[in-house]
């Protein structure tokens, strides 16, 4: 390890089931990123220097909040200048305690609010 990054960042603490975004764009002007998949199911993420940073505030709100398992909330597969995908793709991105949660969470979907 060369240099370091020293980081300083307060984040709001959410309710279990839900999460106020508001602090995952503070102060942050050109959000951009992009998610694709190919047929085989390879995804590649693409982003500008803010896109990177509001998905690493969003990461550690989701990793250090509370969320209850099964927490989910739903995005465009592009956050930037024209976020609709004219699939109607989205990203889905859940809190989960285990891999072999995945069938809890199942159940718990429609419930959660995001």
């Amino acid at each position: 390890m060369n240099e370091t990054i020293d980081i300083h960042l307060t984040l709001t603490r959410d309710k279990t089931n839900s999460m106020d975004f508001r602090d995952t764009y503070s102060g942050l002007e050109d959000i951009w990123y992009r998610f694709d998949a190919d047929e085989v199911g390879n995804v590649t993420l693409q982003a500008n220097a803010d896109g990177f940073e509001h998905l690493a505030r969003y990461f550690l709100k989701m990793a250090r909040g509370g969320k209850y398992p099964g927490y989910h909330a739903h995005h465009s597969l592009e956050f930037g200048e024209d976020p609709r995908d004219s699939k109607g793709r989205e990203l889905t991105i859940m809190f989960m305690n285990h891999q072999d949660d995945k069938s809890r969470s199942e159940n718990n979907q429609d419930s959660s609010e995001s």
